[in-house]
């Protein structure tokens, strides 16, 4: 005979989470502040919160001095209680981290990927980096969050294709996860977990809706509607690097234009077709070695070429940053990745293009911010997806 939980039991356990995850969006609240921003008795929010302290999850800060009347008590996550492993792959590297219960980073780690890295070496490569973060855990590892890149099917744990990198479809990189690891593990796209992070405890924090424009080896959009990560239908919404643009003689893909990857690969063909010049011809040798950075690099030593060349990189940023305003309205978009602040020009034709190029009553009320978790963004928003989904706030059955 299969027992299945009691609703009464799955709403109180719901409340009781709701309280963690405030206190870890917040970094710390009071009894009172949880029962009111949570609508919650505050009887119960005292119980709760006793067989919270009782057991060890959360913890007593020290009162600051008042002027009258009781000053109340912060509380706080237990640093101490547990850790969330958090592991973000793309084309060009991995990068990992180990939260500690209370959501702050105590290990970052970072391993690139060679140009001609194969299927099977990114695979070992992203397992080998989190087991090596893993074992800087003093206490127990409560999840293990993967945002991979591509196409991904979250349910199922698997990349569906990803073209970036050589013979990546029907990866299932969930497996390889499970054979390592004791902790519960789960699978996230790499654009959707950026976002995630951003809203917890960066530039979105406190957003009810905003884009997280994600442009760094690939493109990617993190949307978040009324406080809530959007996924759209198969969790597939955002894949804005798919978006087709006029350029040249035919449409191009947005990523083609605008990533890393693709805007490396863009402007070798150009310089293919322009050689002679010293600067250039080291650019050239690179081959598929070549970085944005050594571009950048190379257009402030003065060659005129490139400096147009990330002109007009920025100024496709800017344009499909002004569509996405338009077409979303949201309260700020968030710039993540290396591509939109590689240099002052590239920000600076972005900036542009969005001012010319988005409706001024929408310019009145959308902003375009930075990314403030910078380039581990990713994995610390997966590792922070860990806590949610360890202590989720829906009533699950």
């Amino acid at each position: 005979m299969v027992m299945y939980p009691q609703p009464r039991k799955i709403k109180l356990l719901a409340k009781k989470n709701r309280i963690l995850n405030e206190v870890f969006r917040n970094g710390g609240c009071s009894r009172f502040d949880l029962a009111r921003r949570l609508n919650i008795n505050a009887a119960m929010v005292g119980t709760y919160v006793a067989e919270f302290l009782e057991s060890g999850m959360l913890q007593e800060g020290e009162t600051s001095p008042a002027g009258r009347g009781r000053t109340p008590v912060p509380l706080q996550l237990n640093p101490k209680y547990g850790c969330f492993l958090g592991v973000d792959f793309e084309a060009l590297r991995a990068r990992a981290v180990l939260c500690d219960f209370a959501g702050n980073a105590l290990c970052e780690e970072e391993t690139p990927f060679r140009s001609r890295v194969t299927r099977k070496e990114v695979l070992r490569k992203i397992v080998d980096l989190a087991r090596q973060v893993a074992r800087r855990a003093d206490r127990p590892l409560l999840a293990v969050g993967i945002a991979a890149p591509g196409q991904v099917d979250c349910r199922a744990g698997r990349v569906l294709h990803y073209g970036l990198l050589p013979d990546f479809d029907e990866v299932p990189v969930l497996p390889c996860f499970e054979r390592t690891f004791e902790a519960p593990v789960f699978i996230e796209h790499n654009i959707r977990a950026v976002a995630y992070g951003e809203l917890r405890r960066g530039a979105g924090r406190g957003r009810q809706n905003s884009l997280c424009l994600t442009v760094r080896s690939g493109v990617g959009l993190g949307i978040v509607i009324d406080g809530k990560l959007y996924g759209g239908a198969g969790t597939f919404a955002g894949e804005v690097g798919y978006t087709v643009f006029p350029a040249g003689d035919e449409p191009q893909i947005m990523a083609d234009l605008i990533s890393a990857k693709g805007f490396v690969q863009e402007t070798l063909r150009l310089l293919r077709s322009r050689p002679g010049q010293p600067t250039r011809q080291r650019l050239l040798d690179k081959g598929n070695d070549l970085s944005l950075n050594e571009i950048v690099a190379a257009a402030e030593e003065g060659d005129e070429v490139l400096r147009d060349r990330l002109e007009v990189l920025g100024t496709h940023l800017g344009m499909l940053a002004a569509n996405l305003a338009n077409l979303f309205a949201p309260e700020s978009i968030i710039l993540a990745g290396e591509v939109p602040r590689c240099c002052d020009l590239v920000s600076g034709a972005m900036e542009r293009a969005f001012r010319q190029f988005t409706l001024p009553q929408i310019l009145k009320i959308t902003c375009l911010e930075n990314s403030s978790l910078g380039k581990f963004a990713g994995a610390l928003g997966v590792a922070y997806l860990g806590f949610a989904r360890r202590y989720p706030e829906e009533e699950l059955t």
